[in-house]
């Protein structure tokens, strides 16, 4: 079952409550609380980081490829952020015109969804260009420079639209007035069409279960072997520091190394943060009583407000990240710091 329809369906979902207070509860705290806080000065970091990549000139792959990262988690936080808002226990228990969760999932949860992997699957690929880097020092440059590593970052924009094409491109829904008898009205919601389960939920397979998992591989193995070359360097490192006085010692990390462990660290976040909203998407596949209509299908839900949070949270402390370990975007920030600092001290 596409997450989609749990998102449309959930007020008809016939399951084991949840005490309404606890639900009410955890929704209001994860999402509309920590999460818009988390969100909106996540999409402040992610502006400030791009601004802060623009001011070094975009001189290296690194920052290409991290700028493509920082706009796709602005699309994710924003799109988040509407959602927060729609699935608050306030306005889902008004009687609206519409019906609500077609509006989130059309609007918010799939764009939402977009941004998420095309983020993923940029992280992936920062963790392989790494990867080949520590690997094969003298042919990165040639495998990947700044025109090749911009052009694949455009390719995943592109080509992940394909997570949209059975919502937007496929037709597989449409938007009618639907009678309600239950409450004697009408409502203006979202209606599947008939070629809409086969095409869903081959969709389902492949972006939701596929390409996430797809990523984790990539980023862990790329992590993995990194970590392992840098350890293998570590007593040529330590013979290079041993030469240098004391006080060159407690900035002797070499630019490639601070480089890479920055990467990794973001790709930990990253796996971190995503993979327990993988593992309910995957334990809606496999087991049924969490699926729509499952006696568990509740607590399911409740889960995804937690799932929902720490995805705002790997879109939003990558900013912390290239401070603490990037010497070149720590001294950019300063810098742009001062700038503002200095502009209001004038005016």
């Amino acid at each position: 079952m596409n997450i989609s329809q749990i998102l449309i369906n959930q007020k008809t979902t016939k399951s084991i409550p949840i005490n309404s207070l606890i639900s009410d509860f955890f929704n209001t705290f994860n999402l509309l609380i920590v999460g818009e806080v988390i969100g909106i000065l996540g999409i402040i970091g992610n502006v400030f980081t791009i601004r802060n990549f623009y001011k070094q000139g975009f001189r290296d792959t690194v920052s290409v490829t991290l700028t493509a990262l920082a706009l796709s988690d602005i699309g994710a936080l924003v799109t988040q952020q509407g959602y927060n808002i729609m699935v608050n226990p306030w306005l889902s228990k008004m009687d609206l015109d519409f019906a609500l969760y077609s509006m989130v999932a059309v609007f918010f949860f799939y764009p939402n969804g977009y941004f998420i992997r095309v983020s993923g699957l940029i992280t992936a690929f920062a963790s392989f260009e790494r990867c080949v880097s520590v690997t094969l020092p003298l042919k990165v440059r040639l495998l990947f420079s700044r025109k090749v590593v911009l052009i694949v970052n455009v390719l995943i924009f592109f080509l992940v639209s394909i997570y949209l094409f059975p919502l937007y491109y496929f037709y597989c829904v449409q938007f009618v007035y639907v009678f309600n008898p239950l409450t004697n009205r009408t409502l203006y919601t979202l209606k599947y069409r008939e070629n809409a389960d086969i095409v869903l939920h081959v969709s389902y397979l492949l972006v939701d279960l596929a390409v996430p998992y797809f990523t984790f591989l990539v980023t862990i193995v790329s992590a993995v072997v990194i970590i392992v070359q840098l350890r293998s360097k570590a007593k040529w490192r330590s013979a290079v520091v041993s030469g240098k006085t004391q006080g060159e010692k407690s900035d002797a990390l070499p630019k490639e190394k601070r480089t890479s462990v920055m990467l990794v660290t973001v790709s930990l976040i990253f796996i971190v943060c995503l993979i327990p909203h993988s593992a309910v998407l995957t334990a809606l596949s496999f087991v049924k009583e969490l699926k729509l209509g499952g006696p568990y299908f509740n607590i399911a839900f409740l889960c995804y407000t937690f799932t929902f949070l720490m995805e705002t949270i790997n879109c939003s402390v990558s900013i912390l990240v290239y401070y603490k370990m990037s010497t070149k975007f720590r001294t950019t920030a300063q810098e742009m710091l001062k700038v503002c600092k200095g502009t209001d001290l004038k005016h």
